[in-house]
């Protein structure tokens, strides 16, 4: 697998190639905004054409940009909801601009609207959204999530409804954080290749365009979504063995989500190693 983490944008988008590199990483993940503000600023096209050729003179072509964390696509309330749908829309297009194929975004909660409900204007929230950005080459890949709260995407039979709704197969992805997957119900210590059957089953293996690649604090199945740095929690060593072998994941980046950040990610990349795996 391509090795990745989220890096914080301080130094700029054209540095986030070099500083990716610095760290020991082969691709990256960040914010293009802030991620708990609905406004933004509007892309400098300087700045964004100059992550452009940064990323291309690195050979980096797998990068994402993971979305605001206040959409809620899912939302009954029409304001929020409208207000989503927007932020959405103005993530795709910032993506774009960006030089950016992966827009990863968490599919949101029903609010005590049922989980069909949420799920169907989810399906029809992408719809509309790969209408509005037509001509656009940029993916909307979900992100499976834990099952907290009144979250949906924490099963691979709601990944499987939006993948059957959306109608341009070519628009959309999906990322599979395994911190997420494992406190869902997948034992992914034990049975990561049943959970990928599933998934190839029911949506299909090449849809999977990233990992999340995260140790859970808690332990299997308790629906909380709290990171730890690779070792350090409750998932066994032999799943991230596991994980960079099968060979139907190769060339899907695996970006790191630790608590630690960039200051910690050199301390994930060593456990990888030590497991033996080549990155």
């Amino acid at each position: 697998m391509n090795i990745g983490a989220h890096l914080s944008t301080k130094d700029g988008f054209a540095k986030l190639p070099e500083n990716a590199r610095a760290l020991g990483l082969r691709t990256y993940q960040f914010f293009s905004k802030n991620q708990m503000q609905w406004k933004a600023r509007p892309l400098d096209k300087e700045e964004a054409a100059a992550h452009v050729k940064a990323a291309n003179d690195a050979g980096i072509t797998d990068e994402a940009i993971h979305a605001s964390y206040l959409l809620n696509l899912g939302s009954p309330e029409e304001d929020k909801y409208k207000k989503s749908y927007e932020a959405f829309v103005d993530e795709l297009r910032r993506a774009e601009q960006l030089g950016v194929l992966n827009l990863i975004f968490h599919p949101g909660a029903h609010m005590g609207s049922g989980e069909e409900n949420a799920l169907k204007r989810i399906s029809e929230a992408m719809n509309a959204a790969i209408e509005d950005t037509r001509g656009s080459k940029v993916r909307l890949v979900v992100e499976n999530t834990a099952g907290q709260g009144s979250m949906v995407g924490y099963s691979i039979d709601h990944l499987s409804y939006l993948a059957g709704k959306v109608t341009n197969k070519d628009r959309i992805g999906f990322c599979i954080d395994s911190c997420h997957a494992y406190q869902a119900g997948y034992d992914l210590s034990n049975q990561l290749d049943s959970f990928l059957s599933e998934f190839d089953s029911k949506v299909g293996i090449k849809f999977i365009k990233a990992f999340h690649l995260n140790d859970s604090k808690y332990p299997f199945n308790r629906h909380l979504d709290r990171h730890e740095n690779l070792g350090r929690g409750t998932l066994s060593h032999d799943f991230y063995v596991n994980l960079f072998s099968d060979s139907r994941l190769a060339k899907v980046p695996a970006f790191l989500e630790t608590p630690e950040g960039e200051e910690g990610y050199p301390k994930d990349i060593k456990f990888l190693k030590s497991l033996g795996i080549k990155l």
